[in-house]
């Protein structure tokens, strides 16, 4: 029994001597990994804790948001409502003043009918007279009337 406690004592400062070095590293990075992980969590709390801030002060914030937005959507829906009641009337004016222009242009042109199918009815029926007053011995007359007076002009 002896030599297992002197072989076991033999075996731990050999363990000791080589292993010291690399166990104490060992632990020394983990505690510097345990530090660094602790400080991580305690950031990411404190950017968890000032999201949850922002987001109850954004929701404490939201009817009021809300009623902006929608004073924002009702004038925004009014300047639209008189943009197009605006271009409503420019567009009525607009058809008005055509209208009127092809009314005037239209009474013009069946003025200008009218007339000339009076003039023509006029000159049918003054024709008709003539062939019937007239007789030979006048065209006659006519005739040499016309030709004296174009060798006089």
């Amino acid at each position: 029994m002896l030599w297992a406690a002197v072989n076991f004592l033999l075996f731990v400062a050999l363990l000791v001597r080589f292993l010291r070095v690399p166990i104490r590293d060992y632990f020394r990075a983990r505690s510097e990994r345990l530090t660094e992980g602790l400080a991580a969590g305690a950031r990411a709390r404190e950017r968890a804790e000032a999201l949850r801030a922002t987001i109850a002060r954004d929701l404490a914030d939201l009817p009021a948001l809300r009623q902006r937005l929608r004073a924002d959507l009702l004038a925004a829906a009014e300047r639209e409502r008189e943009q197009l009641i605006e271009r409503g009337r420019q567009a009525a004016d607009r058809i008005r003043a055509d209208a009127r222009l092809l009314a005037e242009q239209e009474f013009a042109a069946a003025r200008n009918a009218l007339r000339d199918e009076l003039i023509e009815d006029a000159v049918r029926q003054a024709s008709a007279l003539l062939r019937q007053a007239l007789k030979p011995g006048d065209q006659q007359r006519l005739l040499r009337d016309f030709i004296a007076s174009a060798r006089a002009a």
